[in-house]
């Protein structure tokens, strides 16, 4: 009665990669390039369902950052999700991960990243033009009025006063200040510089960390240097603390589970697909997902993404893009999404989930 692979350990894999931004009005192919709750909140779902069982949640990350109140909002539903099913999450950085994306890094039971990744960037910045007197040369007069003496602080047409300044810049320490507990607390006694003492004070015993392994054998540097805002490679950052091993996904999760686990993509591709040409918008819904799920599979990796929306029609679209002069290439995406799906559905299929 038995399933082939249902006993192997099954991973969830969410695949974070962009700015960490606001959602806004922006196209659907421009709309995958940013992050923000809003965008990843069903793929979080998705990946900690109870229904798949999963061994653990994986989770790659590729951003240079962005947002604060975004990276927070989704570093706290990890967590949330992460306590409430006891599933176990490691996050892994590719090219980058720096300031927002190594804050999303922290949420990791365990961080890896390859020797070439860039992480840290542990810092906070704040940039902008100023146009002083351009207005007075093309004879354009600037009028603000206020209820509130700061209301207008940083107006790029005046100049910046010593006072803006200064509250400008407690803003920026305190949201620092924030980033910094929140490494400490997450990665605690793995920084190098906090081990510093404890292993000049007697762990002689102690071996230098290897490829899997952080905590010491650090750079000597010291505190203010690691939360300077300055960006280490995945090399150093192990020894830093930073991270717990290079490795990559796959590699540190069968490493980890064995060679027979099974990954399970939750997250939709950074680039457009066939719906989007066709103005579909991705349902998030939690019972349309539980439907596309009831099959397993041999393959060693399935890119989960949710049904397309039932109503309105395709012809309004198809005949748009045979009139722009693409009809060919859009039905041979059309086609292979077609077979994608097709495959897609008889693989989940065979978990039989309830």
């Amino acid at each position: 009665m038995g399933r082939k692979g249902m006993s192997d350990p099954l991973i969830t894999v969410v695949k974070l990669s962009g700015i960490l931004q606001s959602p806004s009005g922006r196209s659907p192919s421009a709309a995958r390039r940013t992050l923000n709750l809003d965008r990843v909140e069903k793929w979080l779902q998705r990946a900690f369902l109870k229904e798949l069982r999963p061994a653990a949640c994986a989770i790659s990350i590729n951003s240079p950052g962005g947002s604060p109140v975004q990276t927070e909002l989704i570093y706290d539903m990890i967590s949330r999700l992460k306590q409430q099913t006891g599933i176990p999450v490691y996050t892994f950085a590719e090219d980058v991960a720096a300031s927002g994306g190594y804050w999303l890094m922290c949420a990791g039971d365990e961080s890896y990243g390859c020797a070439t990744s860039l992480v840290g960037s542990i810092g906070v910045i704040s940039a902008s033009f100023g146009a002083v007197g351009a207005a007075d040369k093309l004879g354009i007069e600037r009028r603000i009025i206020t209820a509130g003496q700061s209301k207008a602080s940083i107006d790029p047409f005046l100049p910046v006063s010593s006072e803006q300044r200064e509250q400008m810049m407690s803003l920026m320490t305190d949201v620092h200040q924030s980033f910094k507990n929140h490494v400490k607390m997450s990665r605690s006694d793995r920084l190098a510089y906090l081990n510093k003492n404890k292993n000049k004070s007697g762990d002689e015993n102690s071996s230098s960390s290897s490829s899997r392994g952080g905590g010491g054998g650090g750079e000597d540097i010291n505190e203010d240097e690691l939360f300077s805002g300055r960006v280490w490679t995945g090399h150093q950052a192990v020894k830093l603390g930073l991270l717990d091993g290079v490795g990559t996904l796959r590699g540190v999760m069968r490493e980890k589970f064995g060679d027979k686990a099974r990954f399970l993509i939750c997250s939709e591709s950074p680039q457009p697909g066939i719906r989007d040409f066709l103005g579909f918008g991705a349902s998030g819904n939690k019972h349309d997902f539980l439907n596309l799920i009831h099959r397993s599979s041999s393959s060693d990796s399935i890119n989960i993404e949710s049904t397309a929306s039932s109503s309105g029609s395709t012809s309004g679209g198809m005949e748009s893009l045979l009139s722009s002069g693409v009809g060919y290439e859009a039905a041979r995406m059309a086609v292979g999404a077609a077979l994608d799906e097709a495959e897609e559905r008889a693989v989940w299929d065979r978990w039989k989930l309830v």
